[in-house]
C-alpha cells in the first residue's frame, strides 16, 4: 500500500515501506518513525516504528545511513498552555 502524496495513519505503516515525503506522516502522533533516505533518490524507506527509541533504532545511525527521525508530539495539538500564579 505504497502511495505518493497521501497522508498515512499508523495502521498503514510497515517496515520497508517507501514514502515520498515526510509530510505524509504528519497525522501520526507520539510514535517514532525512522526513515532512511537513499542517497540516489528522494524516496524514504521506513526502517523503525515504535513508541520509544531503542538499540534497534540507534543502530540505524551507525550504518552510514541518512536517517530522518519523525516524531509528532500530541502535546503540541493542545496549543499554548497558560499557568496562573
Amino acid at each position: 500500500m505504497e502511495m505518493t502524496g497521501n497522508k498515512f495513519n499508523l495502521e498503514d505503516l510497515y517496515i520497508g515501506m517507501k514514502i515520498q515525503d515526510k509530510g505524509q506522516l504528519s497525522d501520526i502522533y507520539d510514535t517514532w518513525i525512522m526513515l532512511v533516505k537513499s542517497s540516489d533518490s528522494d524516496i524514504y524507506t521506513i526502517r523503525f516504528i515504535g513508541k520509544e527509541t531503542n538499540a534497534e533504532s540507534d543502530k540505524l545511525f551507525t550504518q552510514d545511513n541518512v536517517v530522518c527521525p519523525v516524531y509528532n508530539d500530541s502535546m503540541e495539538l493542545e496549543g499554548d498552555i497558560y499557568y496562573e500564579e
